[in-house]
């Protein structure tokens, strides 16, 4: 009870890093590689080969065999296991990757809220899920031989719950979240390097400094959706002053921040056609809703 107070009230904020560098790879027990393949590739240690000869953070990163290329015909598995703490704001997934890789293997990042019983693939279903990117969508389907990031927020879908106001396939109904991350090779031509995976951080807080604010989406309606450019906001909660209403992209980026007037008349988005992620903030409450711009 004291850790979570600590968190609360000091910086409002936990979250938890691998490097695999000791004496700081205390969380390297969350990285569980797949026993029931004896063949699997994973391994930590210090990659010694022809594309992947150093880690992201000297000198440890998780890879496909440290010395060997990938054989064919061959599933390679491991997964992290997070114990969710919060209900919050922010609940992400960051690491640094290279891939060298032939037409014909598959390399797959997934999560599953309830214990393994269904895998979400971010690479696919990202806008089901209301998940948004850190940056630029990262490639899993082509080989990438420079360091590059891979991070998915998913706070909105980690905090839904059956029969509430946002509707997903699957939600998250267990204190641990599985991320599994898969290589599997195909009929190999050309030897290659595989997947390389470095400086983890799964972050799970409500923001440092942040005085949290209560989500409340069946306050504000949205219409019309899609819209044309132009959007009424209707918030049925009380009056509260001015509003704050942001639209990030569905890779993260802020595409628009202003003050706005709900129930005053329509606001007008210079945006243009796509899917969007709107946040409205007015006193201590805030809503989120999907939002599409179709002229």
């Amino acid at each position: 009870m004291l850790f979570i107070l600590c968190s609360f009230t000091a910086n409002a904020q936990w979250y938890w890093q691998e490097s695999f560098e000791a004496p700081y790879d205390n969380n390297r027990t969350k990285f569980v590689i797949d026993s029931s393949n004896a063949q699997n590739k994973w391994q930590i240690g210090k990659p010694q080969k022809a594309v992947f000869d150093s880690a992201y953070s000297p000198d440890n990163a998780i890879v496909t065999d440290t010395v060997n290329t990938y054989p064919g015909h061959d599933t390679s598995v491991f997964t992290i296991l997070h114990s969710y703490m919060f209900s919050n704001i922010m609940f992400s997934l960051t690491f640094y990757y290279k891939l060298d890789k032939d037409a014909g293997s598959i390399a797959r990042v997934e999560i599953s809220g309830d214990d393994g019983l269904n895998w979400i693939d971010p690479m696919t279903e990202d806008t089901t899920y209301m998940f948004y990117w850190g940056g630029p969508k990262p490639r899993l389907d082509t080989s990438v031989h420079s360091w590059t990031k891979f991070q998915l927020n998913m706070e909105d879908w980690a905090n839904a719950w059956p029969g509430g106001p946002l509707v997903f396939p699957h939600y998250r109904t267990s204190d641990t979240v599985m991320f599994r991350f898969t290589f599997a090779s195909g009929n190999v031509v050309i030897p290659k390097d595989g997947w390389i995976l470095d400086n983890f951080t799964v972050e799970d807080a409500i923001g440092e400094g942040y005085v949290a604010q209560v989500r409340q989406d069946d306050i504000l309606h949205i219409y019309p959706n899609p819209c044309g450019g132009k959007l009424y906001l209707q918030d049925a909660g009380k009056n509260e002053g001015d509003a704050q209403l942001k639209i990030y992209s569905i890779d993260g980026r802020e595409v628009y921040r202003a003050s706005c007037e709900p129930n005053g008349g329509y606001t007008t988005l210079p945006l243009p056609n796509g899917m969007y992620i709107l946040r409205y903030e007015r006193g201590d409450r805030y809503a989120i809703k999907r939002l599409v711009i179709n002229r």
